[in-house]
Parts: structure tokens; sequence; C-alpha cells
């Protein structure tokens, strides 16, 4: 029986934030060419459009992808309240033009006849889906999978299991996550920068052609920042555009170049012979980018060892992760008192801002 999956202590009242990672069958490198990982962000933002489940950063690999989604509050299986004029725009916009005839003849004679619980019992067949992050994970994985398969002659599952989910405290840690999950392409050696990978948050945001996702990407990553703070830290779509220039392009940049330095350890038995651990940028970079731009109250290199941002469950200060622990008690053994474990050599243990996960890892910790 498969456990359910983390949520916020508060998801019912307030949104939660997940970083998600889904890898390809056998880890072939199905998605490596440009027009498969087009047809995936179009497929991808069109259900975040349709399912209501937002996309705040994102990374498309070769062979696996990482999301930072925030899903809004909404009990189990409840069906989100709409008009019919907003669920017809929807359905129009995302299904064919004989699927949006059928829906809207049903949906009239049921109102016609005044069948008012039978027409919300029709409309629930589609909002119990959003805003729910199973059912956007299914939809979207089964829907690309009927695309790849199509176009390339393929049959049979095209993902590796179920999708990888960690639940993410708001603030500081988002904004690791994010940082994180924009890097990859540079820790990965296939680009020297992160706006160089087209496939990233991070890379559309700096493109400089303006355009519908450009402007989402860039609303994302405002929202991970927490920039508007009159609005909770969600910036809307027309102030987006001067708040990412004049805010966010050169924080985030800052904060990108910072988290994103090399690192090297001894290797051992070799005296001072040291080997990379993570690829990242130089040292010279580094100072560089924070020399032009000022630096960040959290401008020390990100010392975080890989596994933590995708292994550790749950993802944030003590207080967070030991309050999802306290939700969840009944999955851990009698013997464990708390749920945050420390991050075992990572920079800011000394700090008072310092983040923990829910499982301790003791082995391969960089993958």
């Amino acid at each position: 029986m498969r456990q359910l999956r983390f949520l916020s202590p508060s998801h019912e009242t307030s949104s939660s934030l997940h970083h998600v990672i889904g890898r390809v069958c056998g880890r072939d490198f199905l998605l490596s060419d440009s027009r498969t990982k087009l047809e995936f962000l179009r497929i991808l933002r069109s259900y975040e459009e349709f399912l209501e489940v937002r996309v705040l950063g994102y990374a498309i690999m070769d062979n696996h992808f990482h999301l930072m989604l925030e899903v809004p509050p909404k009990k189990l299986g409840e069906a989100v309240l709409m008009s019919d004029e907003r669920l017809l725009g929807k359905i129009k916009k995302f299904y064919s033009h004989q699927h949006y005839i059928d829906f809207l003849q049903m949906l009239t004679r049921l109102r016609d006849a005044g069948s008012d619980k039978a027409a919300e019992e029709l409309k629930a067949t589609y909002t119990r889906r959003m805003q729910d992050l199973s059912c956007f994970m299914q939809c979207f994985k089964m829907r690309f999978t009927q695309w790849y398969n199509r176009t390339y002659n393929r049959t049979g599952t095209l993902w590796e299991g179920r999708f990888k989910s960690i639940l993410v405290e708001d603030g500081y840690a988002a904004r690791v996550m994010a940082a994180y999950i924009d890097l990859n392409p540079v820790r990965a050696g296939m680009v020297k920068r992160p706006e160089d990978y087209r496939w990233s948050s991070y890379g559309e945001a700096m493109k400089p052609k303006a355009d519908r996702w450009r402007a989402k990407a860039r609303e994302g990553l405002c929202r991970v920042m927490q920039l508007d703070q009159e609005t909770g830290g969600r910036v809307s779509a027309e102030k987006s555009g001067v708040v990412w220039e004049e805010e966010g392009a050169p924080w985030y940049r800052m904060m990108l170049f910072a988290d994103g330095e090399e690192v090297f350890v001894s290797r051992p038995g070799s005296g001072e012979e040291k080997v990379c651990v993570r690829k990242g940028f130089k040292r010279e970079e580094v100072e560089k980018v924070l020399a032009r731009g000022g630096k960040l109250s959290f401008g020390e290199s990100l010392r975080c060892k890989v596994r933590y941002l995708s292994d550790g469950m749950v993802f944030g200060t003590r207080g967070f992760v030991d309050k999802v622990f306290m939700k969840a008690r009944d999955r851990f053994g009698e013997k464990r008192k708390s749920g945050a474990r420390p991050m075992k050599e990572v920079g800011w243990q000394d700090r008072s801002d310092r983040l923990y996960t829910m499982r301790a890892l003791r082995k391969n910790v960089v993958e």
C-alpha cells in the first residue's frame, strides 16, 4: 500500500510548496531534443492553467525534471467552487470543440430543468482534480506520455515509478530550493551559466524576447523570492516585469552565483590533492557577480549536499519540519521523538537561519 504524500501542516488553509522530481524509465535520455522539451513545457503550462497548480520554477533535463509547485489550499477530494462561465471558459480552451459543446449542452439542460445539484456534480467531475498535486502530476505525465509515444512511435510507460515530492517551507528554504533547481544544468556541465540553459525557469526569465512564458517564469521566481510583501509575495502579472527588472533579476542572479560555486574536497589518502564533487562557478566568477551587485544577506556559498534537496522528504526550519512530523506521527517508529534532522557539512550550520530535513542522510549525499 502506497503512503499518502506529505502536505503542509496548514494545507487546508494556506498554499503549500513542493519540489517535484520525475525520472525517465531506465534513466534514458528521452527528453534530450528541443522539440520534446518544448512540448513538455507547453503541456506543463497548459495543465498549470487548467488545474490551477502554479509552476514557480523548473528545470527540464535530458532524463529527468525538477519542478517547484505551489498548491492552493483545499481538502483532499473536494471540488473547487467556480461559476459555470469560468469552468466553460477553461473547458473551451483546454478540450476539443466537440467536448466543449457536449459539456455545454449537458450543463444547459440540467440548469433549464432546475437540477442544480446534478449540474454541480457534473462540474465537480472536472473541479475535483483541480488544485491537487497528485492529480496535476498524474494528468500531466499521462498527457506527455501519450504525446511522446504517438510522436516517436513508442509504447509503454515513460516514467520511472511515482514522482518524488519534497514539501518545502515558504521563504528562505523555498529560495534555496529554487536556486538548486535552476543550477541543475550548471551542475550537470550542460552550460557554464544558468541563463544559457533555455529549459529552466531562470533561463526562460532571462530571455531577451518577451512572451507569455517569459512572463510566467518571472512571476514564479518573484513569488519564490516574496518580492512584493504587500500582496504576500504574490506579484501580479502586470507588475512582475518591473519588479523582476528592478529587484528580482539582480538579486536572484547574485544568489545563483553565490550558491553555485564549485565544491572541492580532499581525496582520501591523497594528502593535499582535492577533487571536484560538485560542478559550478569558479570563485573569481562568483566574486565578480557579487561585486557588481552587492552582497546578499545569504551571500555565502551554498554548501548543501544534493540529496538533501531531493531525498529529505520535508525541507525547512526546525519548527516547520517538526510540525509536519507531528501531523504524520503514525508513519514513524515509537522511538523517534522529533522530525527535524540537521543537514551535515553545510555552510550555515552556525547561523540562526539553518535548515533541516525530515530524513537524515548518512551516506551518498552527493549524487
